[in-house]
């Protein structure tokens, strides 16, 4: 009796290898079934990346980016990642239809990360128009995210070979990603973010921007990344602002990391602040902010503060400054704040100057004074430029370091 149990078990332990067994073969054949039937699916359509819009005497310019399957290979580490086609058309769609007439593949829009809007055309098209195109055809996905290209051409950056990723649209994405711990969701500009900040009509709308640093023409070849220092790379400098929805002005890296700071709940991002008596500066690193906004209502006349909360670690100081005691610390922050506000207000007066209201300040009226909102919303571009707003800011050091003083 004991030993036909055991057989039993034996039994039972065969079965369930033999199953095991199988179910690893077929996961296997799969495999092998699944990668043929993408690489074979890959061959037959064009994959794009990023497209590119710019503007000419003639209309718009289309550019786009092509996803070479061929550089996925082993062998092809060598091979170029993407290749780039342009035409020009009177309308984007028409543009985009002219270069799909150059290939022998369908274009295969569904994987298209960034949309590249060119200088010369945020500044003389209205972007609202232009997004509706992107929203209409169901072929492109609506987490597309836009930037702007800045002192170039977004054919020209489309160009550019930049290191690790063989494709600059994908890299592009990829800083766009890596920018939300300093920029919080600034950087996921889709077009559904577009048309609704424009049908609100309370705030004034930002994208970011990129340039390029370097050689431009080195760029576009090859050897660009064959280098140990490459000719030319590709940047997230800082936001484009636009009135209504034409190009405004730019905000340069260090006002947009402060923009930045008023506006989410930012988990790491990089301040300098002057010290206040002795020459140097000082730099906080990983950064983290709480903004809030009040508004007062003053007989109808709105005054707002901006109140912020910061707290940061001590990675550098530049000036001869005691960092040892809590004294010290305390006088340091204290510095600290008082270089933090005066930015913070500088760049608010540089808003209320181009009647550009960035920060939201007519959101926070139309959410917690719809009736005062009501009364001044057809006039709030005029009225935000001479509109009182008072900056708090509170700034913690969580963190000194292993060196408790600074000296020269």
């Amino acid at each position: 009796m004991k030993k036909m149990k055991l057989n039993n078990k034996a039994r039972h332990t065969n079965s369930k290898t033999l199953i095991t067994l199988f179910i690893a073969i077929g996961l296997f054949i799969a495999l092998i079934v699944s990668k043929q039937v993408q690489d074979s699916l890959l061959n037959k359509i064009s994959i794009v990346s990023a497209i590119g819009i710019d503007k000419n005497k003639k209309g718009y310019l289309a550019s786009i980016q092509i996803y070479n399957p061929a550089a996925n290979s082993k062998e092809g580490s060598a091979e170029t990642g993407a290749y780039m086609y342009s035409a020009t058309g009177r309308s984007i769609p028409e543009a985009i239809d002219k270069i799909h007439n150059k290939l022998a593949r369908t274009i295969f829009l569904d994987n298209t990360e960034v949309v590249v809007l060119g200088e010369s055309l945020v500044k003389s098209v209205g972007i609202s128009s232009l997004t509706n195109f992107f929203m209409r055809e169901s072929n492109l996905p609506a987490n597309i995210r836009f930037v702007v290209s800045k002192g170039t051409k977004a054919e020209k950056l489309l160009q550019i070979f930049t290191p690790v990723q063989k494709i600059s649209g994908n890299r592009m994405d990829e800083m766009l990603t890596r920018k939300r711990d300093s920029w919080g969701n600034l950087t996921d500009i889709t077009s559904n973010k577009i048309k609704e900040v424009f049908s609100r009509n309370r705030t004034n709308l930002t994208i970011p921007y990129i340039t390029i640093k370097g050689n431009s023409s080195k760029g576009t070849s090859k050897s660009n990344i064959e280098k140990v220092t490459p000719d030319a790379v590709i940047a997230i400098d800082g936001f484009a602002v636009f009135k209504k929805d034409i190009f405004s002005y730019w905000l340069s890296t260090m006002e947009s990391n402060l923009y930045a700071l008023t506006q989410s709940k930012i988990h790491q991002t990089t301040l300098v602040t002057e010290c206040k008596e002795k020459k140097g500066f000082v730099t906080w690193k990983n950064v983290q902010s709480r903004p809030v906004i009040k508004i007062i209502n003053k007989n109808g006349v709105p005054t707002f503060l901006l109140q912020l909360d910061v707290k940061g670690k001590l990675s550098d100081v530049s000036c001869n400054m005691d960092t040892s005691t809590v004294k010290a610390i305390t006088a340091l922050e204290h510095e600290a704040e008082i270089d933090l506000q005066k930015q913070v207000h500088q760049l608010i007066a540089k808003t209320q100057m181009k009647k550009t209201d960035i920060f939201g300040f007519g959101e926070v009226m139309y959410r917690k004074q719809p009736v005062l909102w009501n009364m001044v919303k057809n006039n709030w571009t005029s009225l935000y430029s001479t509109v009182k707003i008072e900056t708090n800011v509170r700034l913690d050091l969580i963190d000194v370091g292993d060196i408790s003083s600074s000296s020269k």
